[in-house]
């Protein structure tokens, strides 16, 4: 993902490299960008955001490389 695609709010998937880009591997996890700061950016996957809520959840670090939009 283009670090520049990463707004606030924006649904995506963290792909691992063993995953091999199969967005229907077990280790996918969805989420949202909450921000970036020009090298990572950070995403609230799903399953803490259900969890936790939007404002209890901590924003993952993510290499860009990692995140497919969708």
């Amino acid at each position: 993902m283009n670090i520049e695609l990463a707004t606030p709010g924006t649904r995506v998937a963290y792909v691992p490299l063993h995953a091999s880009g199969d967005l229907d591997h077990f280790d996918v996890e969805y989420g949202t960008v909450s921000s970036h700061n020009g090298k990572n950016v950070f995403v609230k996957f799903n399953e803490a955001v259900s969890r936790f809520g939007w404002d209890g959840a901590t924003s993952q670090a993510c290499d860009p490389a990692d995140l497919v939009k969708v």
